[in-house]
C-alpha cells in the first residue's frame, strides 16, 4: 500500500515537472519577441514615438538606464556615458540623422531622423548564443543608409519584422 502511494506521488511529481516545462516553452513561443530586426514606422516603439524631435528622443534615451552608448553617423562619433549625467544634445547629435544605440540587455536601436524628427526605428533583438548581428548596428555605412528598405529586403540575413503591413 505504501509503495503504491509512493509511485503515484512520483508520477504526479513527474507530470507536474513536464507540465511546467511545457508552460515555459509556451511562454517562450508566445511572449518573447522573435529574434531579428523589427522595423517601426507607424507608431514607434514604446516611449519612442514616430515624429518626436531629436531632443525628445535624447531625453527618452537618457530615461533608459540600460542605454550607455550612442554612435552617430555623418559625422561619425561615439558617445559613452561615464557618469550618472545623461547625454547632452551637442552639434554632432543635432546634425546626424542616424543614431545607433546599444543597451546592456541585448537590444540595439537604430534611430532614423528626417527633417529633425524621428521617422523610423530599427530594433535588433538577438537571442542568447545567436550569431553576430546585423552590420546596420555595428558601423555607419552611408551606402546602406541611403536606401534602408532595399538593404533590408535584399542584403540583410536576419529576419525582418515590419509594423506597417
Amino acid at each position: 500500500m505504501e509503495k503504491e502511494s509512493k509511485t503515484k506521488q512520483r508520477a504526479l511529481q513527474i507530470s507536474f515537472g513536464l507540465g511546467l516545462i511545457g508552460l515555459v516553452f509556451l511562454i517562450a513561443l508566445l511572449a518573447v519577441p522573435p529574434s531579428g530586426i523589427h522595423s517601426y514606422v507607424q507608431k514607434g516603439y514604446k516611449e519612442f514615438a514616430i515624429g518626436l524631435s531629436k531632443e525628445k528622443v535624447l531625453n527618452r534615451i537618457n530615461n533608459r538606464k540600460a542605454i550607455r552608448t550612442i554612435m552617430v553617423c555623418d559625422p561619425e562619433r561615439l558617445f559613452k556615458l561615464t557618469s550618472r549625467k545623461g547625454f547632452e544634445m551637442g552639434e554632432d547629435l543635432a546634425v546626424s540623422d542616424f543614431w545607433i544605440c546599444r543597451d546592456r540587455i541585448g537590444k540595439d536601436f537604430l534611430f532614423v531622423f528626417e527633417n529633425g524628427t524621428l521617422a523610423r526605428i530599427l530594433l535588433q533583438r538577438l537571442r542568447f548564443g545567436e550569431k553576430p548581428g546585423s552590420i546596420l548596428f555595428l558601423q555607419c555605412n552611408p551606402e546602406i543608409f541611403k536606401d534602408l528598405d532595399t538593404y533590408l529586403t535584399t542584403g540583410e540575413k536576419l529576419k525582418i519584422f515590419y509594423d506597417e503591413k
